[in-house]
């Protein structure tokens, strides 16, 4: 049971993300007539601010009223500087590596999630365990988006996206990433409960 909620977790955020992600694309196509860095400062500081809250919200469902209030402010605000350090990295980065600035951003920010993910869920794991997630989380998130994402940014779709098609894209994103974070921690949890047996 454990691990089929971990799997819809998984599946939850990540359809969350892609529909937050395919708005922004959408905002960005009709709305922004040109790129400034402001506007790339405010895309990922709300991005990632949502994203702070659907994990805080799929652990909330456990907690008691004021607990959880507590936790989805903390999450939202932890995130949304953390999506705001990753875009103004990336704008720093960006006049030396070209479009990589972005991807070497998104994998930092998935490291950065894990901690913040250990700490919404209460984890006892070591830290060690915790950077080893996140590190999966950002290698393979980072191949996805790679092979997803930058086709569309790069090919010239982002003033007349296939919103089907973008969705599609951020959601192989981003599933990845929050399987690590996510179903992972569920497994990780079951091997630590059959220890503790004695097997």
């Amino acid at each position: 049971m454990r691990n089929f909620t971990g799997f819809a977790n998984t599946l939850i955020a990540a359809l969350l993300l892609a529909t937050a992600s395919t708005l922004a694309d959408l905002i960005w196509a009709l709305w922004v007539p040109e790129h400034r860095a402001v506007y790339g400062l405010i895309h990922g500081a709300l991005l990632f601010m949502t994203l702070g809250l659907v994990l805080a919200v799929l652990t909330a469902r456990d907690r008691d009223v004021s607990d959880s209030r507590r936790l989805l402010t903390l999450a939202a605000t932890g995130e949304l500087l953390a999506g705001l350090g990753g875009a103004a990295a990336f704008y720093a980065m960006f006049p030396l590596i070209g479009w990589w600035a972005m991807l070497v951003a998104w994998m930092g920010l998935w490291i950065l999630t894990a901690f913040l993910n250990r700490w919404i869920q209460d984890s006892t794991e070591p830290l060690s365990v915790t950077f080893g997630r996140g590190t999966a989380a950002a290698l393979l998130s980072g191949a996805a988006f790679y092979l997803a994402v930058y086709p569309i940014w790069l090919g010239g779709q982002t003033r007349n996206p296939a919103y089907a098609l973008n969705f599609a894209s951020w959601f192989v994103a981003f599933l990845p990433g929050f399987a690590c974070l996510l179903l992972q921690k569920r497994q990780t949890g079951a091997i630590e409960r059959t220890e503790g047996i004695g097997f």
